[in-house]
C-alpha cells in the first residue's frame, strides 16, 4: 500500500481543492441493467464491497467478475460496468476533480489500477460514503476538509508500486527534514538535557548521522548547535528579568549554576548577572 509519508509529500501540493465531484453508494444490478461504456470528466474511485462485478474497456468485453475489489480509473479511460443476471452487488463510487501527482502517475503507468479490499477496508469505505453523503449534498464549512480525508484514505488504499516512479526525496531535503526534527525536539525537552544519541533517536537516524547532517545544512556540529539553542534560550529569559538564575539553569538544562555562567561567560565575554544588570540599565536609559 502507499505509504503515509509518500502520501505526506503529495500534501504539499494539494493547493487546489480536490472536489467530490460525485457520490454514489448502494444495490446495482449490472447484469440487468449495465453500466455503458463512456469517458469520465474525473477520477473515479470505484469499490465493489458486496457481490461482484465487472470492469468494461472501450472493447466492450468485460473482464473477470470480481468481489471486494476497488478500482482507480483516469478520466481518460472509457469505461463501464456489467454484472451476472439478476445477482445484484453493493458498490461506493467517488469522482474527484484531481488527484495527488503521486496516485495520478500510477494510474499513467498502470492504466487501471486495481486492487482487492479486505472486509474491514470495504466497511471502511462504505462508511467513508455515507459520511460523505450530506456534505456531498449539502457543503458546509467542513466538506472540503472531508472530501480531501476521503481522498487521501482510498489513496492510502493502492499499491506501493507506483511509487517508483515518483521522483525520490533529495538528500538534503531528507538532511533539512532531520534537522529540524531534531532540533524541534530539542527544544521541546530542553530542560531534561538529552544527549545527542536521544536526540538522533527522536527522528531514527544514528547520532553518527545527525552529526554529518548538521555539518551539511548548518555548518556545524549538532553540539554547538545545541549550545547556542540553550544560550539563547537563557538570553531571551535574562532579558525579560522575571526568572531568577536557578529557574534559567533548570528551564535551560544546564547541569548547574557553574557551569551556566561558565558556558555563558565563554560566549558572551561576561557573567549573566553583569549581562542582566547591563540590560537592565539599558532599558532604564531607553525609557
Amino acid at each position: 500500500m502507499i505509504s503515509a509519508r509518500h502520501l505526506y509529500d503529495d500534501l504539499r501540493s494539494l493547493y487546489h481543492v480536490h472536489m467530490l465531484c460525485y457520490l454514489g453508494h448502494g444495490q446495482r444490478r449490472f447484469g440487468i441493467h449495465p453500466m455503458y461504456v463512456h469517458h469520465r470528466a474525473n477520477w473515479e474511485f470505484f469499490a465493489v464491497v458486496k457481490g461482484s462485478c465487472a470492469l468494461v474497456r472501450q472493447d466492450n468485453q468485460p473482464e473477470a467478475l470480481h468481489a471486494r475489489r476497488l478500482w482507480l480509473i483516469a478520466p481518460t479511460l472509457a469505461h463501464g460496468w456489467s454484472g451476472r443476471g439478476s445477482q445484484g452487488c453493493t458498490v461506493a463510487v467517488f469522482h474527484f476533480s484531481r488527484v495527488p501527482r503521486m496516485v495520478e502517475r500510477m494510474a499513467e503507468h498502470r492504466g487501471v489500477v486495481e486492487i482487492a479490499v479486505s472486509a474491514s477496508q470495504c466497511q471502511r469505505i462504505m462508511q467513508l460514503a455515507t459520511q460523505l453523503k450530506p456534505h456531498y449534498e449539502r457543503m458546509t464549512g467542513r466538506s472540503l476538509l472531508l472530501f480531501e480525508q476521503a481522498l487521501l484514505e482510498l489513496s492510502l488504499l493502492l499499491p506501493d508500486d507506483g511509487v517508483a516512479a515518483a521522483p525520490a526525496e533529495s538528500r538534503m531535503d531528507f538532511a533539512v527534514r532531520k534537522v529540524e526534527a531534531a532540533i524541534t525536539w530539542y527544544l521541546e525537552n530542553l530542560a531534561h538535557r538529552p544527549t545527542l544519541e536521544e536526540v538522533a533517536s527522536s527522528v531514527a537516524i544514528s547520532s553518527r548521522h545527525l552529526r554529518r547532517l548538521f555539518l551539511d545544512v548548518k555548518q556545524q556540529p549538532p553540539t554547538a548547535f545545541f549550545r547556542e539553542l540553550r544560550l539563547q534560550r537563557a538570553l531571551d529569559l535574562l532579558e525579560r528579568g522575571e526568572e531568577k538564575q536557578a529557574a534559567i539553569v533548570r528551564t535551560c538544562g544546564f547541569s548547574s549554576a557553574s557551569d551556566f555562567c561558565r558556558v555563558f561567560k565563554a560566549h558572551h565575554g561576561i557573567s549573566p548577572a553583569a549581562w542582566r544588570q547591563r540590560a537592565a540599565v539599558q532599558g532604564t536609559r531607553t525609557r
